[in-house]
């Protein structure tokens, strides 16, 4: 069962979401990383979706991710605006591992 955004969630809220879930790619977010998220999208973004993050397994967390795409990130722009997140916040702590490339390639098929 997939835990649903608040009814008030706005683009930046889903995008915190998806790039503090990549962000956990290699087990870990680092300090760069939420500097780097946090600069891109605001602490109150990143907060709100933090929050959802932590309440759901990492199961719900695709599924939210999944059902939530097309409402904030519609089509093969959104997605391509997506990719170009994943691929910034990847570079954030200098070190693109292996484990990142591989969540990154899944969701580019979530998508």
């Amino acid at each position: 069962m997939t835990t649903t955004p608040p009814d008030n969630w706005t683009k930046f809220d889903f995008l915190a979401l998806v790039l503090i879930y990549a962000s956990h790619a290699d087990l870990q977010m680092v300090d760069a990383e939420i500097e780097w998220i946090q600069s891109q999208i605001g602490e109150d973004h990143f907060s709100n979706a933090l929050a959802l993050y932590e309440k759901q397994s990492d199961f719900q967390n695709v599924q939210s991710i999944s059902q939530m795409k097309d409402t904030y990130f519609p089509g093969e722009d959104g997605t391509k605006e997506l990719q170009k997140y994943l691929s910034s916040l990847f570079m954030a702590d200098q070190d693109f591992s292996h484990l990142e490339d591989l969540i990154l390639q899944a969701l580019k098929r979530l998508f």
